[in-house]
């Protein structure tokens, strides 16, 4: 399959599949996912899908980023779009780093403090 091929086959996907939230389609390569408190935005080619992950609409400040293989990345929004699932971010005083998980909604929620702010998806 052409570089061109898999990224029609991926954005088909994300146009035809019902996503909770909102999606918005950007361009070919690239479109932002809006899941009740949570911003994604999928950048991708044939190889890699950077994943960048943000807590306001405007995408004015990124909290952080990963790499994804294009692959595997229906698999990633399928998890994603599990009504059973939500998206746990969790942040090192904003300059440490942060941490992006998929998890169960019935595990319990943690709660921010001085070092450590925890943020989930509403949807």
């Amino acid at each position: 399959m052409s570089v061109e091929d898999k990224n029609v086959a991926l954005m088909e996907y994300v146009k035809s599949t019902e996503l909770k939230g909102k999606v918005q389609i950007i361009s070919d390569h690239e479109f932002l996912w809006d899941l009740g408190g949570i911003l994604l935005r999928f950048l991708f080619d044939a190889q890699e899908a950077i994943i960048r992950y943000s807590r306001c609409k405007s995408n004015c400040f990124e909290i952080g980023h990963f790499h994804e293989d294009s692959c595997n990345l229906i698999n990633l929004i399928k998890d994603i779009n599990n009504a059973d699932n939500r998206i746990h971010i969790a942040v090192l005083f904003y300059m440490f780093g942060s941490t992006f998980r998929i998890e169960n909604k019935a595990k319990k929620k943690k709660k921010s403090w001085v070092i450590v702010n925890h943020y989930y998806s509403e949807l």
